[in-house]
Order: structure tokens, then sequence, then C-alpha cells
């Protein structure tokens, strides 16, 4: 009897150290960046993984995926703020133009149009998956035939560039690394605020206009004007009120005459900067403007608006050196 209490011991015993090594962690009160990132690493590690798309559909990814063809434009800004790059792109001409991908997309495949891509082209590299969104649904069947197709939405990535990196690196496993590059881009967000404090009650206005004729003031929804204006997600700055919306576009040129702000950025193609502003300087409604009187007219490229992780980062830069 006493040899099996005790052989009965040693197995309670052993028990409890097993149950003590598979037990869940204790919960940290409280969220942190440091936990965030440490959860990430482990999950980082689990191949394979099961994503749900847009689409509601269950994509099992077996392992990390090398070769990815991009449909759309912001997914290779994505991937390669992760440190990688798609085997194949639409727009890809257009996109290596882009100050942060000059170089980057060289050995990618030109896909063409991103409403409708090159399906030979596509079959041709063989990709492990495709990035496709919800303009991609008439394709859809064509694509599925090449390889699973992952399908997102382009206004939840679109407006919001820490969903979009996040969700992407769900899809390769990268998600330690993205928490990096949100929590570097956070505090240069929060350095930049801190930094224009002494301008806030100065007002801003963001311009874009293609051809020099048509001008729209960019409004709520577009990643620009919430890195610019959003008191905790941004640099907490002061929108010219003139304006309201998401949408402000001036057919005709007059229609400038209403942007009262004291700081504008105009943004465009910036290799044909000199010409634009040449043009704009021989008009009265344009030398009118508050800001033009002022000498706070700021010039930014296209880069800045593909709202992305990249492009916030270059949007940052350029206001922040330009208002300080």
């Amino acid at each position: 009897m006493p040899k099996m209490k005790g052989l009965l011991i040693a197995i309670l015993l052993l028990a409890g150290m097993l149950a003590g090594c598979n037990g869940k962690p204790a919960e940290h009160k409280g969220s942190t960046t440091k936990g965030a990132t440490a959860s990430a690493a482990i999950v980082e590690a689990e191949w394979p993984r099961t994503f749900k798309d847009a689409l509601g559909k269950e994509i099992i990814i077996q392992k990390k995926p090398n070769k990815i063809a991009s449909l759309w434009y912001f997914y290779p800004e994505i991937l390669v703020a992760l440190g990688e790059s798609p085997a194949a792109s639409t727009e890809k001409e257009y996109l290596s133009s882009l100050s942060y991908l000059k170089g980057k997309l060289d050995s990618a495949e030109e896909l063409g149009d991103k409403v409708s891509p090159s399906i030979e082209n596509i079959l041709s590299i063989e990709p492990d998956y495709i990035l496709a969104t919800e303009y991609h649904d008439k394709n859809y069947d064509s694509l599925e035939k090449i390889a699973p197709v992952i399908t997102l939405n382009t206004k939840d990535i679109y407006e919001d560039w820490q969903y979009g990196l996040r969700t992407i690196a769900k899809i390769i496993g990268k998600e330690d690394e993205a928490e990096k590059v949100i929590d570097n881009m956070m505090h240069e967000i929060t350095t930049g605020r801190e930094a224009l404090q002494s301008i806030q009650g100065e007002s801003v206005a963001l311009i874009i206009s293609w051809d020099g004729k048509t001008f729209n003031v960019l409004g709520e929804g577009n990643p620009v004007y919430t890195l610019a204006f959003d008191k905790e997600k941004g640099l907490g700055l002061t929108p010219d009120d003139s304006f309201t919306g998401t949408n402000n576009e001036f057919t005709a040129f007059e229609g400038l005459s209403t942007v009262q702000a004291d700081h504008v950025f105009l943004i465009g193609d910036i290799t044909k900067q000199e010409t634009l502003m040449n043009e704009l300087k021989q008009s009265k409604v344009w030398n009118n403007l508050n800001a033009v009187k002022k000498d706070h007219i700021y010039v930014m490229d296209t880069s800045a608006i593909t709202g992305g992780p990249l492009a916030i980062d270059y949007a940052l830069q350029n206001i922040t050196n330009a208002l300080r």
C-alpha cells in the first residue's frame, strides 16, 4: 500500500507539472505593444493558417507565399513596407514612378490595367496566391483556375493603412513586422504633432490637381486628410472650414477663390510642377488666395495619395518639414 500511495503521488505531481507547462499564460492587464509583438511572433510561425477574405471565403494557406500576383495598386506598397515584393503587379509603370517604390518592383512582371489585368501574364508567372479586390468579380472564375484568390475590400484598406498592413501581414506571416512599422509610424506622427503645436490655429487645405484645370479639396475619408487633421491618428492640424464632406471638386478655376486656408498643399505630378506653378502665377484668382499672399504654398507628389503606409510616411515627412 505505501508503494502504491507513493506511486500515486508521483503521478499527480507529474500531471501538475505538465498542466503548468500547457496552461494559458497569465493575462496581462492592459494592452501593450510589446505584448502584441510577442503574440504576433508566435502566430508568425504557424503554418498552415486559415484566412477569411472579404467574400467570406476561407483560404487555407499551407506555407508562406513566395510568389504573389497583385491586382490593385496598394498591395505592392504594403508588401514592400513588410520587406516583400510582388512577383507581378498591375500598374507597374505608374507604381515604379512613386518615390518610395523606385527600384522596388524591377523584378515584378507587368499585369496591365488594375481593373482588367492580363490573365495570360498572371498565368505565366504561376503565382502561389492572387491578391484581388471587389472590382475583379468578373475575372474571379478565370483567376481561381490559376491560383487561390484572396479578395479584400478597397475602401477598408484605403481608409485605414494600419488595417491594410495587418491584413496583408496575416497572409504572408509577417505580423511582427507589421507591428514594428505601425509603432514606428505612430511615433513619428506623435512627434510631428508635438512639433507643429505652434501653428494649430492656422488652417490648412490639401488640394489635388492632375491637370492644373480641375481642383479637388480633399475631405474626410481620404487617408492624407486623416493624417493631417485627425487629433489622435494624425497631426491634429486645423482644416479650412469652408469645406465639408468627402469631395470638393472645382471644375471651374474660379472655385479656388473660396479656399481661405493659411497653408495650401498642392498635390499632383511633381514632374510638371514648374509648368503648373508658372501657369497658376498668371492667375488673379490664384494670386488672391490667402496662402499665396503668405507664401505658404507647398507642392507634394502623387506619391502621397495611394493610402498605404509608405504613402502616409511620405506625406508625413512633407507636411511636417514644410510647416516647421
